[in-house]
Order: structure tokens, then C-alpha cells, then sequence
């Protein structure tokens, strides 16, 4: 959230904010936003229109349907406390039992502009007020391994994290997080509740967030990030304090701000929520919001479908198509070879970061004297996506001899570019090495997968029909993968 600046003491009431398109884009590809993704858009509305995507509603109707089932003139229920409020002291907390007894998180039952959204891996840190496992699932299937869950009802993920942030406050911390603001339902932990479900819940996670949650690391870590809000609920008190808690100390009714030439503010500092424009909370909450520097999207969807678009179009109509094929370009590749090939790996080089402004780790442009070259090179390759090693006939002779048991530093990369899930390999072949021999299977074993390689020796066979080989056909299939869905 932005700081007032100093000298300001003119106070703006009633400002209206504007969505500043280019300062978003800017800053969510720089890593500066926090996607807040609350219950009301998980689900698919065409699959549940009944619930209009909300997760939360989705729980409540399939409980109510079930008692309603077993009880005749059963009153419907509006929220979790109601839900809890008619669950006798010896029956299992229905929720629990709901999300845990063989309940399944199917992506296809999610909202596709949620998904399209945290596809494009621009969000890595997600904080989620739900307490299902929908988010979690599509995280996973997004980022692997990588994924880091903290949960606020769970003390050894909350020390772990804060272990990261401290280990990692020089470099910044980048792996991918989602954090259950509220907590999660868990198989095998039905009590007591590690999730809020009551406003006794509400009031022991508060009391969480204000004495566990370290205030050295976690929360400055939050707190310099910006916020972008997507369907979350601010009729309920609890999620209102969260936000204060995140957004103290950052006055932005003190805060001039810049503004448009008609006199509006701008603002970098966004929300889409869903809200009742009937309601007078919910009309006060806006006003509230606004005040503070928030700018409010009143249709949650369309927004959502909005900046998917602006943070992913090449159209030439689009505004910021040059900044997202720059942002493409910035996908890190790393290329690995025998140092008796480096004029090949040189050559490679200069073709694809100096003629093609790609983002290409290569060790005698990228490391520094004085690396620890190991650590620096693990790191590399960790946050690359395309990982290019350089085959030669010096590589074909050392995996004939050694096979699968190879111990060079080279094959040593193979083998963490082999651990590293997200990563795609490039294979590429110069003179001399046989990408159909026996001795390339070799190398296939070692990386873990088959994987076509491009013959940088081949010529066009047709000048007339030119077919895509050598370098043109690596720099297709490197864009091509660059090209997000």
C-alpha cells in the first residue's frame, strides 16, 4: 500500500479513484501484488448458478439440503454460525464432514477467470480467506513442488515461513506461497476446528494474528506488498479487521496522490469485491474503502476477465503489448555446456539475448567474481524456465564411457534442471553429436524424460519452402512456449 508522501497534509474526501491500467500492469509484473482470493469466485457460475461461484454458499446449501433431508420443517441456514448453531454437542461438525468424506477438488469445477488469472504465474503469493482445498488444488497444479502452504492455525507453518523470509531478506523471498488467512479444513483434525467456522473462531484467529504471527518478518512482508482483492466478502467483521491489519499505519486519507486531467485519483492500490448496493453496511464499507485509497470494482467477473486481458494480450490494440512481450522475453533460460564447448554456448548466447532480448543465464556473462559458482548456478537454474544444454561429440564421448553414472559439473546441472518440475528442456545438438543414437538415450535417462532436441547443423532442404531448423526452430519453440494460454 503506498505511504504518504511527506510534506502532504491535505486531506481528499470522497475522492473518486481511478484504475490506473499502466501502474498495475507495471507493478504486477514486478512482483508487487498480492492476489486476496475470498470465496466468492471459486466456483464456476455455470455450474453453479445457484451459488453464483461462491464456495462458501456451495457448503451451506449441500449442508442444508442434507438436513433437510433428515429433518422435516428445517429452517435453511444463511451462514457457517447458523450451520453451527443447529449441530447438536455429539454430532460431527458438518463442514468437516462435507470436506473431508471423499470430497473432490476438481479444477474443472472452478471459475475459469480465477484460473485463467493465476495460470498466467504472475501471482505467487496468494492469500485465501477460504478454508476449502479449491485454491490449494489449482496452486499445485500450477507451481508443484514449489508451493509453499502456510496456514495461520498452524504454529510450524507460520515459524517455517518466517524462517524463509529471514534467510531470504538480501535476495527478497520468490517461492511461489499460498496462505489460509482463516485457516483450512484438514483430513484427521475434525477437533478442534482449525478453521474459522464461528465468531469464536473469528475472535481466536484475531487473537492469532495479533500475538503469533511474527511481526518482524510475516506481516512488513504483507504489508509491502499491494493488494488485489478478488471476491471476497466484507460484510463479515472478521475479514474486515484482517484488512485493517494488513493496511495499518499506511493513512491513505492523508494521502494526496496523483490524479488524471479530470481531477481524479489514482491509485495502484485495487479491489474487486462483490458487495450489495442495496445494503446500507455494505454502502458505508464502500465509502470507507474508498478513503482509504481503495478503488472499488463493483462486477468481480468482468474486472477479473479485464486484467487477465491486460496482463496478457499481444494484440497491437492492446496498450501494454510491448510491456507483456517484454515481461515474455523475462522468462530466464539457462544454458548449460563443457567448457571445451563454450564458442558454441557463446554463440547461442548472442543469438538469443543480444539479436532477441531474451533473458539468458550464461555463466561467463552472469556470474560475478567472488560467486560461490554451485550455489549460484543451483539458484539459476531453480528460477529458470527453459534450460538449454549444449550436446557435442565431447559430451557423446563422456556418456559412452561413463553412462548414466556420469560425474561431471555438467551433467550435475542436468541432473537439478531434472528436479526442477516447472523447468522445459531445449536439447540442443552441434556437430558431430547423433540426437537418434543410443548415446543420446543415455542422456534422456539422466534428465528423467524424452525430449526433442533441434540439430543446430541442419540446413533448409527447400530454399524455395524453407523448413524451420537450427536456430530458427529453437527460437520458435522458445516464443512458442512463452505464448501463455
Amino acid at each position: 500500500m503506498a505511504r504518504k508522501p511527506k510534506g502532504t497534509s491535505r486531506k481528499i474526501k470522497n475522492a473518486e479513484r481511478v484504475f490506473d491500467e499502466r501502474s498495475f500492469v507495471d507493478g504486477v509484473f514486478n512482483d508487487e501484488y498480492i492476489l486476496v482470493v475470498g470465496s466468492g469466485v471459486v466456483l464456476d457460475r455455470q455450474q453453479f448458478p445457484y451459488t453464483n461461484g461462491d464456495i462458501n454458499q456451495y457448503i451451506i446449501n449441500e449442508i442444508n439440503h442434507d438436513r433437510r433431508q433428515e429433518q422435516s420443517g428445517f429452517v435453511d441456514h444463511r451462514n457457517f454460525t447458523d450451520v453451527f448453531r443447529g449441530t447438536s454437542l455429539d454430532e460431527v461438525d458438518p463442514i468437516y464432514s462435507l470436506l473431508t468424506d471423499g470430497y473432490d477438488y476438481a479444477l474443472s469445477d472452478m471459475s475459469p477467470e480465477l484460473v485463467r488469472l493465476l495460470r498466467t504465474k504472475l501471482f505467487k503469493f496468494v492469500l485465501t480467506t477460504t478454508i476449502d482445498g479449491y485454491v490449494e488444488t489449482l496452486m499445485r497444479d500450477i507451481w508443484g513442488e514449489d508451493l509453499r502452504i502456510v496456514n495461520i492455525t498452524d504454529t510450524q507453518s507460520l515459524k517455517d515461513f518466517q524462517s524463509a523470509l529471514e534467510k531470504s531478506r538480501v535476495n527478497k523471498y520468490t517461492q511461489p506461497t499460498l496462505f489460509y488467512v482463516f485457516g483450512k479444513v484438514i483430513a484427521g483434525r475434525p477437533k478442534p476446528r482449525g478453521y474459522v467456522e464461528t465468531d469464536v473462531d473469528a475472535i481466536k484467529v484475531i487473537e492469532k494474528w495479533l500475538m503469533d504471527v511474527d511481526t518482524k518478518y510475516i506481516v512488513p512482508f504483507l504489508k509491502e506488498k499491494r493488494l488485489l482483492a478478488v471476491g471476497c466478502k466484507f460484510d463479515d467483521w472478521y475479514f474486515r479487521f484482517f484488512w485493517y491489519i494488513l493496511t495499518r499505519g499506511f493513512d491513505d486519507t492523508d494521502r494526496e496522490g496523483s490524479k488524471d486531467i479530470d481531477g481524479n485519483l489514482l491509485t495502484s492500490d485495487n479491489l474487486a469485491t462483490m458487495f450489495d448496493p442495496e445494503s446500507p453496511s455494505d454502502k458505508q464499507l464502500r465509502d470507507y474503502l474508498m478513503r482509504r485509497g481503495v478503488c472499488m470494482h463493483d462486477d468481480v467477473w468482468e474486472f477479473m476477465t479485464h486484467i487477465h486481458a491486460l496482463l496478457t494480450s499481444t494484440d497491437e490494440e492492446s496498450p501494454f503489448s510491448k510491456m507483456v512481450q517484454d515481461k515474455r522475453r523475462q522468462g530466464g533460460i539457462f544454458i548449460s555446456y563443457k567448457s571445451c564447448d563454450v564458442l558454441a554456448a557463446s554463440e547461442l548466447f548472442c543469438k538469443l539475448a543480444r539479436e532477441n532480448g531474451l533473458n539468458v543465464w550464461f555463466d561467463n556473462a552472469s556470474l560475478n567474481v567472488g560467486s560461490e559458482y554451485k550455489t549460484v548456478i543451483q539458484e539459476a537454474i531453480k528460477k529458470a524456465h527453459i534450460f538449454i544444454p549444449v550436446l557435442s561429440p565431447s559430451i557423446a564421448t563422456d556418456l559412452e564411457a561413463q553412462g548414466e553414472n556420469i560425474n561431471t559439473f555438467y551433467s550435475d546441472e542436468w541432473r537439478w534442471a531434472a528436479q526442477n518440475g516447472n523447468l522445459t528442456i531445449f536439447p540442443v545438438a552441434i556437430e558431430g553429436y547423433d540426437l537418434r543414437s543410443e548415446t543420446h538415450s543415455v542422456f534422456e535417462n539422466i534428465i528423467g524424460h524424452q525430449c526433442t532436441g533441434v540439430d543446430m547443423t541442419r540446413k533448409p532442404y527447400n530454399i524455395m519452402n524453407p523448413e524451420k531448423v537450427g536456430y530458427a526452430k529453437l527460437l520458435e519453440s522458445i516464443m512458442s512456449y512463452f505464448e501463455w494460454k
